[in-house]
């Protein structure tokens, strides 16, 4: 089940008044909300929707009276409300009350907080809006020409109702909610808005009041006329809520999450399902939606629905894919075990867990000394170097509790290297305690002696950037970071951050001012 997040409740009720309850959408109580707080004069705007038949689409109108709220039932047409508000901000009076998707709550709320205006906002369940071009679309495929639409509601007029379209000559075409050609004109996501495919929202929870149908066995099968389930998510809803119950407006009952949840499951699991979409299946679907493509297979319902079939088998890929990486992962975590325990047997010492990734060479683990927590990263080499053309060597390689190194570094030593805790490595960092020797220009360098200036020593909480290297007898004090590419050739003292070939100090910090300052250079 999804995470559940916390309203201050859960209820389905409906308004008292059976005409609007019937002409709204699911229960009339989002209409009632706006028509109470405008006719008890708590706020002086609000926003209606009324169909232009012109423009053939619904358009937002600013009002200030309960008497001009446009009862229409749900609108699936994709209206920007937050650009809406912003145009008309200075024409709204004495607070607004609006209604919009989730995605535009929060944009809303702190545009009117900015401007100090009021605000009570009402949000729904939303699985996606739809273009105006897509309704649109959907004339076309039942055959009516755009320019013969007089009307038309997306739902309204009882509960679940559906799709109503109002022609020039007195005539009327109906479909049930969630019937054909919409089910597919929706499923192709052609006419979503770009917003739409990446959307987590199930609603919002900083809305004052959420709506939502209450798709849940007994009103599916007994109500024929409304009701809305309705979070209740701010004290100022509750207190509206409150109000109108006691002005016998409305009645409702309290629910819970599960009747939500089991209502609204495909919206509520949107989240999740946008974590499990697969990048390969993301850009296939892009290409899907190019101009020459989205034209082919929008110019009718045989093509969209050979499109959906088409997302399908590739989400099976996707779900196939996502299975391969879960078993390859237990399979992964298994080899780190297998690890685990071979190394913890060859090791010098250890403290207790630690993970080594795929690819470490360590030789001669015998030398090497690792405390608890201690995660190195694949491909690294851990070379302690015992005997070398005729020399012994007693070499160490302690790493202390905590620290994490990155892929392909190097930690090489004849002598001692010795890191303390939670050091941060990047990637390639390279540490030596030994190089080899030159001095006689008779013979190659490499037969000759291995050197070394001493022991390398990083002392706890330590950063190394990428590519950085530390040379032979080098000592790092505490909360050091050394910059990428840097060459350490000199000790580095507590509180510093190093940089450049060979390093030097660039920062350090001050326990005065508590502030890490620029050293100028000597």
């Amino acid at each position: 089940m999804a995470e559940q997040r916390k309203p201050l409740g859960y209820f389905i009720g409906h308004v008292n008044d059976s005409e609007h309850r019937y002409k709204a959408s699911s229960g009339g109580i989002g209409t009632m909300l706006q028509k109470h707080l405008l006719s008890t004069g708590q706020y002086g705007t609000s926003i209606t929707f009324q169909f232009n038949a012109k423009r053939c689409m619904y358009e937002a109108k600013l009002i200030h009276t309960a008497e001009e709220v446009n009862i229409c039932g749900s609108i699936y047409q994709d209206i920007n409300i937050a650009q809406f508000v912003r145009d008309h901000i200075r024409e709204i009076s004495n607070g607004i009350v609006v209604s919009c998707p989730p995605c535009q709550v929060t944009a809303i709320r702190n545009m009117l907080n900015k401007e100090g205006i009021p605000c009570f906002i009402i949000s729904f369940c939303c699985s996606g809006q739809t273009t105006i071009e897509g309704t649109w679309k959907y004339y076309e495929l039942l055959g009516i020409k755009k320019e013969d639409v007089v009307n038309m509601q997306y739902r309204g007029n009882g509960w679940p109702s559906g799709i109503q379209i109002w022609l020039k000559g007195g005539g009327k075409v109906y479909r049930d909610n969630w019937t054909q050609p919409w089910v597919t004109l929706h499923s192709t996501n052609f006419y979503k808005p770009k917003r739409c495919h990446y959307c987590t929202f199930d609603t919002s929870y900083t809305s004052d009041i959420s709506l939502a149908d209450p798709w849940l066995k007994d009103y599916l099968d007994k109500d024929k006329i409304g009701n809305t389930l309705f979070l209740i998510n701010t004290g100022k809803g509750q207190e509206t809520i409150s109000s109108l119950s006691q002005k016998g407006q409305i009645v409702y009952k309290q629910t819970d999450f599960n009747s939500y949840y089991a209502a609204q499951r495909p919206n509520i699991e949107k989240k999740n399902i946008r974590l499990r979409q697969n990048t390969k299946l993301e850009l296939l679907t892009k290409t899907f939606e190019k101009p020459h493509i989205n034209s082919f297979f929008t110019k009718d319902l045989r093509r969209m629905q050979l499109f959906i079939k088409i997302r399908q088998r590739l989400q099976q890929k996707s779900i196939i894919n996502h299975i391969y990486n879960l078993v390859m992962g237990i399979i992964q975590r298994i080899k780190n075990k297998c690890r685990f325990l071979v190394l913890s047997h060859k090791l010098g010492g250890h403290d207790g867990n630690f993970n080594i990734c795929s690819g470490v060479v360590a030789n001669n683990p015998e030398c090497v000394f690792l405390g608890k927590n201690v995660c190195i990263g694949s491909n690294t080499f851990l070379n302690t170097v015992t005997f070398y053309k005729g020399t012994h060597y007693n070499p160490v390689i302690k790493i202390g509790e905590g620290t994490s190194i990155g892929k392909y570094c190097t930690l090489s030593s004849i002598n001692r290297v010795e890191i303390g805790k939670h050091v941060l490595f990047a990637g390639q960092v390279h540490i030596t305690d030994h190089s080899h020797g030159y001095e006689d220009i008779n013979r190659p360098i490499t037969p000759q002696k291995l050197i070394t200036k001493g022991p390398v020593e990083i002392e706890d909480d330590c950063w190394l950037g990428y590519g950085c290297e530390i040379l032979s007898g080098v000592h790092i004090g505490k909360h050091c970071v050394v910059a990428a590419r840097a060459v350490v050739t000199k000790d580095v003292p507590a509180y510093s951050i190093v940089a450049g070939n060979p390093a030097r100090i660039v920062k350090q910090y001050n326990f005065d001012t508590k502030q890490w300052e620029p050293v100028k250079r000597q």
